[in-house]
């Protein structure tokens, strides 16, 4: 009877040592944004800032938020922080629309006349009511020289296909290509001001 006992213990144990796991889907943002007629005469270089934010953020999870608590998807992660997907967005779409002459990276270390600094607060796919909708809040600020003279805070969301991982990604996509554009037209604004290295 021990023996028994002991063969199917072996065998369910084996059982559970045998079963593998589903693999970890990964997502990415599409930073292929369509070009939009954007040109700042008076600016001659403008230096985008690498992201901040909280260590929640900076990390590969797909955060979801349902009520007061927060989690994350087990078996789908982002292929980047969301640090890296935006900046890189930010930046390719500032460059491809040429919105000032030189439009520079994060490592430049030489002299600009203008910085672009972002600060990404949250980057959540939120649920409510049987819904779901992707958020992203990011407060954005231009410098010139070493002086802020602009800043402005951008909230927008974008409702989820579905109420999962892969309608999170569809949604931050969506809201993602709506930031950036939003981003682009404050800047023009911003840079075209008269006599704005005089401030």
């Amino acid at each position: 009877m021990k023996i028994s006992y002991l063969f199917l213990t072996i065998l369910l144990f084996g059982g559970c040592a045998t079963k593998t796991l589903p693999p970890v889907k990964k997502y990415t943002i599409d930073e292929n944004i369509k070009k939009i007629t954007v040109h700042i005469k008076n600016c001659n270089s403008l230096k985008v800032e690498f992201p901040k934010s909280s260590d929640e953020v900076f990390s590969k999870n797909i955060i979801y938020k349902k009520g007061l608590e927060k989690n994350s998807y087990y078996f789908s992660k982002w292929y980047e922080t969301p640090n890296e997907m935006l900046y890189k967005t930010v930046l390719f779409l500032l460059q491809n629309n040429r919105v000032c002459n030189a439009v520079l990276p994060d490592d430049f270390s030489g002299n600009v006349d203008y910085t672009l600094n972002i600060n990404i607060l949250e980057f959540i796919q939120k649920f409510s009511l049987g819904k779901s909708y992707a958020q992203i809040k990011v407060l954005f600020y231009v410098k010139y020289k070493s002086k802020i003279i602009a800043q402005k805070l951008f909230n927008v969301t974008s409702q989820c296909e579905s109420n999962d991982a892969m309608g999170g990604v569809k949604a931050f996509n969506k809201a993602s290509k709506k930031l950036i554009k939003k981003v682009a037209l404050w800047l023009e604004k911003v840079l075209k001001k008269p006599n704005i290295q005089g401030q």
